[in-house]
Protein backbone atom coordinates (compact mmCIF):
# COMPACT_ATOMS: atom_id res chain seq x y z
CA UNK A 1 0.00 0.00 0.00
CA UNK A 2 1.42 3.56 -1.24
CA UNK A 3 1.42 6.27 1.81
CA UNK A 4 0.32 9.70 1.66
CA UNK A 5 2.17 12.67 1.18
CA UNK A 6 2.70 14.36 4.55
CA UNK A 7 5.87 15.11 6.04
CA UNK A 8 5.63 12.21 8.79
CA UNK A 9 5.37 9.97 5.85
CA UNK A 10 7.94 11.35 3.79
CA UNK A 11 10.60 10.61 6.52
CA UNK A 12 9.65 7.55 7.22
CA UNK A 13 10.33 6.57 4.17
CA UNK A 14 13.35 7.73 3.84
CA UNK A 15 14.18 6.56 7.18
CA UNK A 16 12.86 3.05 5.75
CA UNK A 17 15.15 3.43 2.52
CA UNK A 18 18.22 4.67 4.49
CA UNK A 19 18.56 1.84 7.10
CA UNK A 20 17.83 -0.83 4.61
CA UNK A 21 19.89 0.55 1.63
CA UNK A 22 22.76 1.45 4.08
CA UNK A 23 23.14 -0.87 7.32
CA UNK A 24 26.55 -1.69 6.38
CA UNK A 25 28.08 1.54 6.64
CA UNK A 26 25.30 2.71 9.85
CA UNK A 27 26.89 -0.69 11.94
CA UNK A 28 30.36 0.78 10.53
CA UNK A 29 30.07 4.23 11.64
CA UNK A 30 28.75 2.65 15.23
CA UNK A 31 31.93 1.10 15.48
CA UNK A 32 34.33 4.18 14.68
CA UNK A 33 31.61 6.17 17.14
CA UNK A 34 32.11 3.55 19.71
CA UNK A 35 35.92 3.49 19.43
CA UNK A 36 36.02 7.30 19.21
CA UNK A 37 34.12 7.45 22.72
CA UNK A 38 34.26 4.81 24.44
CA UNK A 39 37.09 2.84 23.39
CA UNK A 40 38.12 -0.94 24.13
CA UNK A 41 35.57 -1.05 26.37
CA UNK A 42 32.68 0.18 24.38
CA UNK A 43 33.41 -2.11 21.13
CA UNK A 44 34.03 -4.98 23.26
CA UNK A 45 30.38 -5.15 25.12
CA UNK A 46 27.92 -7.94 23.37
CA UNK A 47 25.64 -5.39 22.28
CA UNK A 48 28.35 -3.86 20.03
CA UNK A 49 29.89 -6.91 19.07
CA UNK A 50 26.41 -7.82 17.65
CA UNK A 51 26.40 -4.58 15.49
CA UNK A 52 29.96 -5.13 14.17
CA UNK A 53 29.01 -8.76 13.34
CA UNK A 54 25.89 -7.59 11.40
CA UNK A 55 27.75 -4.61 9.47
CA UNK A 56 30.51 -7.00 8.74
CA UNK A 57 28.10 -9.32 7.16
CA UNK A 58 26.03 -6.79 5.32
CA UNK A 59 29.20 -4.97 3.86
CA UNK A 60 30.46 -8.69 2.85
CA UNK A 61 27.07 -8.95 1.50
CA UNK A 62 27.11 -5.98 -0.96
CA UNK A 63 30.70 -6.85 -2.41
CA UNK A 64 30.33 -10.35 -2.83
CA UNK A 65 26.76 -10.82 -3.61
CA UNK A 66 25.03 -7.10 -4.80
CA UNK A 67 27.92 -5.62 -6.75
CA UNK A 68 28.28 -9.05 -9.31
CA UNK A 69 24.75 -9.54 -9.01
CA UNK A 70 23.80 -6.22 -10.58
CA UNK A 71 26.83 -6.69 -13.38
CA UNK A 72 24.72 -9.75 -14.12
CA UNK A 73 21.64 -8.55 -14.33
CA UNK A 74 22.67 -5.83 -16.24
CA UNK A 75 24.71 -7.91 -18.97
CA UNK A 76 21.80 -10.09 -20.02
CA UNK A 77 20.11 -9.79 -23.07
CA UNK A 78 16.39 -8.86 -23.60
CA UNK A 79 14.36 -11.45 -24.85
CA UNK A 80 10.83 -10.79 -27.36
CA UNK A 81 8.29 -12.79 -28.47
CA UNK A 82 7.95 -13.82 -32.16
CA UNK A 83 8.13 -10.51 -34.14
CA UNK A 84 5.66 -9.19 -36.08
CA UNK A 85 4.77 -8.85 -39.31
CA UNK A 86 4.63 -5.15 -41.41
CA UNK A 87 0.61 -5.67 -41.41
CA UNK A 88 0.51 -6.55 -37.91
CA UNK A 89 2.92 -3.67 -37.02
CA UNK A 90 1.26 -1.51 -38.60
CA UNK A 91 -2.09 -2.59 -37.26
CA UNK A 92 -0.57 -2.19 -33.57
CA UNK A 93 0.66 1.69 -34.41
CA UNK A 94 -2.51 2.53 -35.91
CA UNK A 95 -4.06 0.86 -32.96
CA UNK A 96 -2.52 2.84 -30.43
CA UNK A 97 -2.48 6.33 -31.95
CA UNK A 98 -5.84 6.09 -32.34
CA UNK A 99 -6.64 5.84 -28.90
CA UNK A 100 -4.12 8.56 -27.82
CA UNK A 101 -5.52 11.00 -26.03
CA UNK A 102 -2.86 14.00 -26.59
CA UNK A 103 -0.71 13.01 -29.65
CA UNK A 104 1.77 16.11 -28.28
CA UNK A 105 2.35 14.67 -25.22
CA UNK A 106 2.22 10.72 -26.48
CA UNK A 107 5.61 11.43 -28.47
CA UNK A 108 6.94 14.06 -25.53
CA UNK A 109 6.27 11.15 -23.09
CA UNK A 110 8.35 8.82 -24.73
CA UNK A 111 11.30 11.00 -25.88
CA UNK A 112 11.73 11.08 -22.09
CA UNK A 113 9.17 14.40 -21.02
CA UNK A 114 11.37 16.52 -23.85
CA UNK A 115 10.48 19.26 -26.31
CA UNK A 116 9.32 17.96 -29.44
CA UNK A 117 11.56 20.73 -31.25
CA UNK A 118 14.67 18.58 -29.99
CA UNK A 119 13.18 15.71 -31.91
CA UNK A 120 14.30 14.68 -34.72
CA UNK A 121 13.44 11.68 -37.27
CA UNK A 122 15.79 9.90 -35.88
CA UNK A 123 15.10 9.76 -32.54
CA UNK A 124 11.33 8.98 -33.35
CA UNK A 125 13.13 5.58 -35.65
CA UNK A 126 15.08 4.25 -32.92
CA UNK A 127 11.98 4.26 -30.48
CA UNK A 128 9.84 2.81 -33.02
CA UNK A 129 12.80 -0.34 -34.10
CA UNK A 130 11.92 -0.95 -29.94
CA UNK A 131 8.48 -0.31 -29.74
CA UNK A 132 7.43 -2.25 -33.16
CA UNK A 133 10.31 -4.22 -34.42
CA UNK A 134 11.83 -5.27 -30.63
CA UNK A 135 15.79 -4.27 -31.84
CA UNK A 136 17.84 -1.59 -32.13
CA UNK A 137 18.96 0.15 -34.66
CA UNK A 138 20.27 0.89 -37.33
CA UNK A 139 17.19 1.02 -39.53
CA UNK A 140 18.51 -1.09 -42.71
CA UNK A 141 15.99 -2.74 -44.71
CA UNK A 142 13.04 -1.14 -42.65
CA UNK A 143 13.78 2.79 -43.58
CA UNK A 144 10.59 2.63 -45.87
CA UNK A 145 8.78 0.94 -43.29
CA UNK A 146 9.85 3.36 -40.31
CA UNK A 147 9.36 6.15 -43.36
CA UNK A 148 5.64 5.48 -43.54
CA UNK A 149 5.33 5.71 -39.69
CA UNK A 150 6.72 8.82 -39.60
CA UNK A 151 4.70 10.45 -42.28
CA UNK A 152 1.98 9.37 -40.45
CA UNK A 153 2.76 11.14 -36.60
CA UNK A 154 3.82 14.27 -38.79
CA UNK A 155 0.42 14.05 -40.63
CA UNK A 156 -0.99 13.42 -36.62
CA UNK A 157 1.20 16.32 -35.39
CA UNK A 158 0.44 19.01 -37.94
CA UNK A 159 3.94 19.63 -38.11
CA UNK A 160 7.38 18.45 -40.05
CA UNK A 161 9.89 16.54 -37.99
CA UNK A 162 13.74 17.59 -38.96
CA UNK A 163 15.63 14.75 -40.01
CA UNK A 164 18.75 13.74 -38.22
CA UNK A 165 19.45 13.50 -34.93
CA UNK A 166 18.49 15.72 -31.80
CA UNK A 167 19.48 15.77 -28.07
CA UNK A 168 16.74 14.00 -27.09
CA UNK A 169 16.91 9.84 -25.70
CA UNK A 170 13.72 8.34 -25.74
CA UNK A 171 12.09 5.09 -23.73
CA UNK A 172 12.79 2.25 -24.96
CA UNK A 173 12.43 -0.42 -21.21
CA UNK A 174 14.17 -3.17 -22.57
CA UNK A 175 16.97 -1.85 -25.03
CA UNK A 176 18.64 0.54 -21.53
CA UNK A 177 20.37 0.10 -18.73
CA UNK A 178 18.23 0.21 -15.58
CA UNK A 179 18.14 1.19 -12.35
CA UNK A 180 18.96 -1.25 -9.08
CA UNK A 181 19.25 -0.13 -5.61
CA UNK A 182 20.91 -2.12 -3.17
CA UNK A 183 18.90 -3.96 -0.26
CA UNK A 184 20.28 -5.10 2.74
CA UNK A 185 20.74 -9.23 3.59
CA UNK A 186 18.42 -8.20 6.84
CA UNK A 187 15.54 -6.71 4.69
CA UNK A 188 15.73 -10.21 2.50
CA UNK A 189 15.67 -12.00 6.19
CA UNK A 190 12.50 -9.77 6.99
CA UNK A 191 10.74 -10.81 3.77
CA UNK A 192 11.47 -14.51 4.32
CA UNK A 193 9.82 -14.72 8.10
CA UNK A 194 7.17 -12.53 6.61
CA UNK A 195 6.53 -15.01 3.91
CA UNK A 196 7.17 -17.77 6.04
CA UNK A 197 4.15 -16.39 7.91
CA UNK A 198 1.99 -15.45 5.64
CA UNK A 199 1.82 -18.48 4.19
CA UNK A 200 1.42 -20.46 7.46
CA UNK A 201 -1.57 -17.91 8.15
CA UNK A 202 -2.99 -19.46 4.44
CA UNK A 203 -2.77 -22.83 5.09
CA UNK A 204 -4.78 -22.57 8.57
CA UNK A 205 -7.36 -20.93 6.40
CA UNK A 206 -7.52 -24.02 4.31
CA UNK A 207 -5.49 -23.40 1.54
CA UNK A 208 -2.77 -26.02 0.51
CA UNK A 209 0.84 -24.70 -1.07
CA UNK A 210 1.45 -26.39 -4.47
CA UNK A 211 5.09 -26.18 -4.31
CA UNK A 212 7.91 -25.40 -7.27
CA UNK A 213 9.97 -28.48 -7.64
CA UNK A 214 12.28 -29.30 -4.65
CA UNK A 215 15.08 -28.63 -7.11
CA UNK A 216 14.20 -24.87 -7.10
CA UNK A 217 15.01 -24.45 -3.44
CA UNK A 218 18.02 -23.10 -4.02
CA UNK A 219 17.13 -21.11 -6.78
CA UNK A 220 15.06 -18.35 -4.91
CA UNK A 221 16.04 -16.29 -1.81
CA UNK A 222 15.20 -16.33 0.58
CA UNK A 223 15.14 -20.06 1.06
CA UNK A 224 11.17 -21.16 1.48
CA UNK A 225 11.13 -23.67 3.75
CA UNK A 226 7.62 -25.19 2.62
CA UNK A 227 9.40 -26.01 -0.93
CA UNK A 228 11.22 -28.92 0.53
CA UNK A 229 8.34 -29.77 3.06
CA UNK A 230 4.67 -29.24 1.13
CA UNK A 231 3.71 -32.76 0.16
CA UNK A 232 2.24 -31.41 -3.47
CA UNK A 233 3.89 -30.23 -6.52
CA UNK A 234 2.72 -27.47 -9.11
CA UNK A 235 1.76 -28.71 -12.15
CA UNK A 236 4.44 -25.47 -13.44
CA UNK A 237 8.01 -25.07 -12.56
CA UNK A 238 7.80 -21.73 -13.07
CA UNK A 239 5.28 -20.97 -10.57
CA UNK A 240 4.10 -22.07 -7.33
CA UNK A 241 0.55 -21.26 -6.10
CA UNK A 242 -2.09 -21.49 -2.84
CA UNK A 243 -5.51 -23.23 -3.49
CA UNK A 244 -8.95 -23.20 -1.61
CA UNK A 245 -10.95 -25.74 -3.05
CA UNK A 246 -14.20 -24.59 -4.25
CA UNK A 247 -17.62 -26.14 -2.56
CA UNK A 248 -19.86 -23.86 -3.49
CA UNK A 249 -22.66 -24.74 -5.71
CA UNK A 250 -23.98 -21.39 -6.14
CA UNK A 251 -20.82 -19.37 -6.79
CA UNK A 252 -17.50 -19.55 -9.54
CA UNK A 253 -14.23 -19.97 -7.79
CA UNK A 254 -11.20 -17.10 -7.90
CA UNK A 255 -7.76 -17.06 -10.04
CA UNK A 256 -5.90 -14.40 -8.02
CA UNK A 257 -2.72 -12.68 -9.59
CA UNK A 258 -0.87 -10.52 -6.91
CA UNK A 259 0.89 -7.06 -7.57
CA UNK A 260 4.95 -6.47 -7.27
CA UNK A 261 5.62 -6.14 -3.87
CA UNK A 262 6.00 -8.67 -1.13
CA UNK A 263 3.81 -11.64 -3.02
CA UNK A 264 0.34 -12.70 -1.37
CA UNK A 265 0.77 -10.90 2.08
CA UNK A 266 -0.94 -8.16 1.60
CA UNK A 267 -3.92 -9.78 0.40
CA UNK A 268 -4.70 -12.09 2.97
CA UNK A 269 -7.28 -9.57 3.97
CA UNK A 270 -8.98 -9.75 0.97
CA UNK A 271 -8.98 -13.36 0.71
CA UNK A 272 -10.65 -13.94 4.51
CA UNK A 273 -13.72 -11.23 3.45
CA UNK A 274 -14.40 -13.41 0.73
CA UNK A 275 -17.08 -16.48 1.35
CA UNK A 276 -14.91 -19.27 2.71
CA UNK A 277 -17.04 -21.72 0.45
CA UNK A 278 -15.77 -19.73 -2.92
CA UNK A 279 -12.48 -21.29 -4.37
CA UNK A 280 -8.99 -19.42 -4.58
CA UNK A 281 -5.93 -20.45 -6.62
CA UNK A 282 -3.70 -17.27 -5.76
CA UNK A 283 -0.68 -17.68 -8.12
CA UNK A 284 2.80 -16.73 -6.82
CA UNK A 285 5.07 -14.70 -9.27
CA UNK A 286 8.45 -14.56 -6.42
CA UNK A 287 10.74 -12.66 -9.26
CA UNK A 288 8.17 -9.55 -8.30
CA UNK A 289 8.35 -10.55 -4.79
CA UNK A 290 11.04 -8.61 -3.52
CA UNK A 291 12.98 -11.85 -3.71
CA UNK A 292 16.25 -12.70 -5.47
CA UNK A 293 15.42 -15.59 -8.31
CA UNK A 294 16.52 -16.53 -11.77
CA UNK A 295 13.83 -13.99 -13.12
CA UNK A 296 10.59 -14.18 -14.34
CA UNK A 297 9.00 -16.64 -17.16
CA UNK A 298 8.54 -14.84 -20.68
CA UNK A 299 4.67 -14.24 -21.51
CA UNK A 300 4.26 -17.19 -23.50
CA UNK A 301 5.96 -19.45 -20.78
CA UNK A 302 3.67 -17.72 -18.23
CA UNK A 303 0.58 -18.31 -20.28
CA UNK A 304 1.58 -22.01 -20.65
CA UNK A 305 2.32 -22.17 -16.89
CA UNK A 306 -0.88 -20.73 -15.52
CA UNK A 307 -2.63 -22.83 -18.11
CA UNK A 308 -0.89 -26.01 -16.42
CA UNK A 309 -1.80 -25.00 -13.23
CA UNK A 310 -5.52 -24.49 -13.97
CA UNK A 311 -5.85 -27.46 -15.62
CA UNK A 312 -4.13 -29.32 -12.80
CA UNK A 313 -7.22 -28.13 -10.19
CA UNK A 314 -10.01 -28.67 -13.22
CA UNK A 315 -10.91 -25.02 -12.81
CA UNK A 316 -13.82 -24.29 -15.36
CA UNK A 317 -15.67 -20.94 -15.16
CA UNK A 318 -13.61 -19.03 -12.55
CA UNK A 319 -13.94 -15.10 -12.25
CA UNK A 320 -10.06 -13.67 -12.54
CA UNK A 321 -9.00 -11.03 -10.22
CA UNK A 322 -5.77 -9.38 -10.70
CA UNK A 323 -4.29 -6.20 -9.14
CA UNK A 324 -1.56 -4.20 -10.56
CA UNK A 325 1.22 -6.41 -12.67
CA UNK A 326 -1.29 -9.42 -12.00
CA UNK A 327 -3.11 -7.19 -14.42
CA UNK A 328 -0.46 -8.25 -17.18
CA UNK A 329 -2.04 -11.93 -16.97
CA UNK A 330 -5.36 -11.08 -18.02
CA UNK A 331 -4.14 -10.58 -21.59
CA UNK A 332 -2.24 -13.95 -21.73
CA UNK A 333 -5.45 -15.97 -20.80
CA UNK A 334 -7.86 -13.69 -22.75
CA UNK A 335 -5.04 -15.03 -25.55
CA UNK A 336 -4.93 -18.33 -24.49
CA UNK A 337 -8.19 -20.86 -25.80
CA UNK A 338 -7.74 -23.09 -23.00
CA UNK A 339 -7.64 -20.58 -20.26
CA UNK A 340 -10.24 -18.08 -21.85
CA UNK A 341 -12.92 -21.01 -22.74
CA UNK A 342 -12.76 -21.58 -18.43
CA UNK A 343 -13.08 -17.54 -17.86
CA UNK A 344 -15.91 -15.93 -17.19
CA UNK A 345 -15.68 -12.69 -15.95
CA UNK A 346 -12.58 -10.93 -14.74
CA UNK A 347 -12.11 -7.77 -12.20
CA UNK A 348 -8.58 -5.55 -12.76
CA UNK A 349 -7.89 -3.64 -9.82
CA UNK A 350 -5.35 -1.13 -10.75
CA UNK A 351 -4.43 -2.40 -14.22
CA UNK A 352 -1.45 -1.20 -15.45
CA UNK A 353 -2.20 -3.51 -18.91
CA UNK A 354 -4.86 -0.87 -20.39
CA UNK A 355 -3.75 1.63 -22.34
CA UNK A 356 -0.15 -0.01 -22.25
CA UNK A 357 0.94 2.16 -25.31
CA UNK A 358 0.90 4.98 -23.59
CA UNK A 359 4.17 6.39 -21.89
CA UNK A 360 2.61 6.84 -18.50
CA UNK A 361 3.46 3.88 -16.56
CA UNK A 362 7.11 3.49 -18.57
CA UNK A 363 8.02 7.40 -17.79
CA UNK A 364 6.84 6.73 -14.38
CA UNK A 365 8.46 3.35 -13.11
CA UNK A 366 11.31 3.96 -15.13
CA UNK A 367 12.29 7.52 -15.59
CA UNK A 368 10.70 9.53 -13.40
CA UNK A 369 12.51 11.29 -10.26
CA UNK A 370 11.08 10.65 -6.86
CA UNK A 371 9.72 13.61 -4.59
CA UNK A 372 6.71 12.85 -3.02
CA UNK A 373 6.59 9.89 -0.51
CA UNK A 374 4.51 7.78 -2.25
CA UNK A 375 7.32 8.31 -5.68
CA UNK A 376 10.17 7.23 -2.83
CA UNK A 377 8.19 4.10 -1.90
CA UNK A 378 7.44 3.05 -5.36
CA UNK A 379 11.04 3.72 -6.13
CA UNK A 380 12.53 1.56 -3.54
CA UNK A 381 10.34 -0.91 -3.20
CA UNK A 382 9.49 -1.98 -6.75
CA UNK A 383 11.06 0.32 -9.39
CA UNK A 384 14.90 -0.83 -8.66
CA UNK A 385 14.22 -3.85 -6.75
CA UNK A 386 16.63 -5.97 -8.79
CA UNK A 387 14.52 -8.78 -9.69
CA UNK A 388 11.29 -6.82 -10.01
CA UNK A 389 13.69 -4.02 -12.33
CA UNK A 390 15.30 -6.59 -14.51
CA UNK A 391 11.84 -8.51 -14.46
CA UNK A 392 10.43 -5.03 -16.59
CA UNK A 393 13.51 -4.40 -18.31
CA UNK A 394 14.24 -7.90 -19.74
CA UNK A 395 11.49 -9.87 -19.63
CA UNK A 396 8.52 -7.81 -20.12
CA UNK A 397 7.09 -7.07 -23.83
CA UNK A 398 4.56 -4.82 -23.62
CA UNK A 399 2.64 -5.82 -26.85
CA UNK A 400 2.01 -9.35 -25.41
CA UNK A 401 0.29 -7.95 -22.36
CA UNK A 402 -1.68 -4.96 -23.95
CA UNK A 403 -5.46 -4.47 -23.37
CA UNK A 404 -7.54 -3.23 -25.74
CA UNK A 405 -11.49 -2.50 -25.48
CA UNK A 406 -12.12 -5.27 -27.73
CA UNK A 407 -9.77 -7.68 -25.11
CA UNK A 408 -11.88 -6.45 -22.12
CA UNK A 409 -15.38 -7.45 -24.24
CA UNK A 410 -14.66 -10.19 -24.46
CA UNK A 411 -16.40 -11.11 -20.92
CA UNK A 412 -17.71 -8.96 -18.15
CA UNK A 413 -14.98 -6.92 -16.40
CA UNK A 414 -14.78 -4.32 -14.55
CA UNK A 415 -11.96 -1.97 -13.70
CA UNK A 416 -11.30 -0.82 -10.44
CA UNK A 417 -9.16 2.30 -10.74
CA UNK A 418 -8.09 5.26 -8.06
CA UNK A 419 -8.40 8.69 -9.04
CA UNK A 420 -5.34 9.71 -8.16
CA UNK A 421 -2.98 6.76 -9.26
CA UNK A 422 0.89 7.70 -9.62
CA UNK A 423 1.90 5.44 -12.08
CA UNK A 424 -0.89 5.39 -14.87
CA UNK A 425 -3.25 7.61 -16.50
CA UNK A 426 -5.93 6.87 -14.35
CA UNK A 427 -8.18 9.71 -16.92
CA UNK A 428 -7.37 7.86 -20.26
CA UNK A 429 -8.20 4.57 -18.92
CA UNK A 430 -11.32 5.78 -17.66
CA UNK A 431 -12.81 7.33 -20.77
CA UNK A 432 -11.58 4.38 -22.87
CA UNK A 433 -13.68 1.87 -21.20
CA UNK A 434 -16.42 4.18 -20.47
CA UNK A 435 -16.68 5.50 -23.77
CA UNK A 436 -18.40 3.36 -26.31
CA UNK A 437 -16.71 2.78 -29.63
CA UNK A 438 -19.09 4.77 -31.79
CA UNK A 439 -18.57 7.44 -29.59
CA UNK A 440 -15.27 7.42 -29.20
CA UNK A 441 -14.96 7.57 -33.67
CA UNK A 442 -17.40 10.82 -33.45
CA UNK A 443 -15.50 12.37 -30.74
CA UNK A 444 -12.40 11.85 -32.30
CA UNK A 445 -9.13 11.83 -29.52
CA UNK A 446 -10.05 10.03 -25.57
CA UNK A 447 -10.40 13.68 -23.93
CA UNK A 448 -12.40 13.51 -20.40
CA UNK A 449 -14.36 16.34 -19.03
CA UNK A 450 -14.96 17.05 -15.22
CA UNK A 451 -18.49 15.95 -15.97
CA UNK A 452 -16.95 12.67 -16.61
CA UNK A 453 -15.43 13.05 -13.37
CA UNK A 454 -18.05 13.36 -11.93
CA UNK A 455 -19.68 10.19 -13.24
CA UNK A 456 -17.02 8.17 -12.19
CA UNK A 457 -17.33 9.50 -9.07
CA UNK A 458 -20.25 7.59 -8.88
CA UNK A 459 -19.65 4.41 -10.59
CA UNK A 460 -19.57 2.27 -7.84
CA UNK A 461 -23.50 2.99 -6.58
CA UNK A 462 -24.33 2.48 -10.20
CA UNK A 463 -22.36 -0.61 -10.67
CA UNK A 464 -24.38 -3.40 -12.25
CA UNK A 465 -21.59 -6.27 -12.99
CA UNK A 466 -22.52 -6.43 -16.93
CA UNK A 467 -20.43 -5.92 -19.49
CA UNK A 468 -17.56 -3.47 -19.53
CA UNK A 469 -17.83 -1.24 -16.39
CA UNK A 470 -15.47 1.03 -13.93
CA UNK A 471 -15.39 1.89 -10.22
CA UNK A 472 -13.70 5.15 -9.89
CA UNK A 473 -12.22 6.26 -5.98
CA UNK A 474 -11.40 9.27 -6.31
CA UNK A 475 -8.31 10.75 -4.26
CA UNK A 476 -6.60 7.04 -3.95
CA UNK A 477 -3.22 5.79 -5.02
CA UNK A 478 -1.76 3.13 -6.80
CA UNK A 479 -2.55 0.10 -4.37
CA UNK A 480 -4.72 2.09 -1.99
CA UNK A 481 -8.30 0.55 -2.83
CA UNK A 482 -7.52 -2.49 -2.08
CA UNK A 483 -4.87 -2.64 0.38
CA UNK A 484 -7.11 -0.24 2.50
CA UNK A 485 -9.87 -0.63 4.95
CA UNK A 486 -11.90 1.69 3.43
CA UNK A 487 -12.52 0.72 -0.01
CA UNK A 488 -11.67 -3.02 0.34
CA UNK A 489 -15.41 -4.40 1.15
CA UNK A 490 -16.34 -2.66 -1.86
CA UNK A 491 -13.91 -4.87 -3.95
CA UNK A 492 -14.86 -7.53 -1.95
CA UNK A 493 -18.42 -6.58 -3.10
CA UNK A 494 -17.60 -6.67 -6.90
CA UNK A 495 -15.97 -10.36 -6.76
CA UNK A 496 -18.29 -12.04 -4.47
CA UNK A 497 -21.16 -10.38 -7.08
CA UNK A 498 -19.25 -11.41 -9.98
CA UNK A 499 -18.58 -15.09 -8.53
CA UNK A 500 -22.16 -15.52 -7.94
CA UNK A 501 -23.88 -17.51 -10.55
CA UNK A 502 -27.45 -16.66 -12.36
CA UNK A 503 -30.03 -17.36 -9.43
CA UNK A 504 -27.78 -18.79 -6.97
CA UNK A 505 -27.97 -17.32 -3.50
CA UNK A 506 -26.53 -13.75 -2.37
CA UNK A 507 -24.16 -13.71 0.86
CA UNK A 508 -23.48 -10.09 2.27
CA UNK A 509 -22.01 -7.41 0.10
CA UNK A 510 -21.67 -4.02 0.35
CA UNK A 511 -24.07 -3.45 -2.84
CA UNK A 512 -27.45 -3.68 -2.81
CA UNK A 513 -29.49 -6.13 -4.70
CA UNK A 514 -31.64 -3.54 -6.86
CA UNK A 515 -30.99 -3.55 -10.31
CA UNK A 516 -28.47 -6.58 -9.59
CA UNK A 517 -30.58 -9.31 -11.37
CA UNK A 518 -29.20 -11.06 -14.50
CA UNK A 519 -31.91 -12.32 -16.70
CA UNK A 520 -31.07 -15.76 -18.39
CA UNK A 521 -30.43 -15.77 -22.11
CA UNK A 522 -32.77 -18.27 -23.85
CA UNK A 523 -31.03 -20.84 -25.11
CA UNK A 524 -31.39 -24.15 -27.57
CA UNK A 525 -31.07 -27.44 -26.21
CA UNK A 526 -27.15 -28.02 -27.07
CA UNK A 527 -26.36 -24.39 -25.41
CA UNK A 528 -27.98 -25.21 -22.52
CA UNK A 529 -26.48 -28.46 -21.86
CA UNK A 530 -22.84 -26.43 -22.33
CA UNK A 531 -23.98 -23.73 -19.94
CA UNK A 532 -25.15 -26.63 -17.94
CA UNK A 533 -21.81 -28.13 -18.00
CA UNK A 534 -19.63 -24.88 -17.24
CA UNK A 535 -21.64 -23.56 -14.24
Amino acid sequence: MLVGQSTAEYVFVKLIIYVFSYLGLICLAYFFLAASIGGETWIAHPFSIAVETIGAIEILFYLFWFLPYRYYLHKQPPKFPAPLNRDGRRELFSKSLGVTPDIELFFRGWMGGASLDDMRRENLKEWMLWSLFDREGPPGVDEEELEEYVRVVEERLGRKIRPGWGPVESLRLNLQRFAVSHRSLVFYLMIGTIDLFSSLTLLVMGFTLYRQPRSQFFRSFPFRPLTLLAPKESAAQNLSYFYRPHTSKTHRPIVFAHGVGIGLAIYIPLFLLLPKDIGILALEVLPVSSRITAGAPLAEDLMNDAGAIIAQQDLTNFVFVGNSYGTFLAKLFLDSPLLSSRMAKMVLIDPVAVLLHLPDLAYNFARKKPVEPNEWQMWWGAETEPDIAFTFARRLCWRSHVLWREDLGKCATTLVLGGSDCLVNAAAIATYVTRGKEEEEAGGELCWSWGDLERWKGSFEGWVGKGLELVWFEGFDHGQAILGNKKLKDIVSIVERYCRKEGGKRVESGISEEGMAEPEPQLGESEAVKKEELN
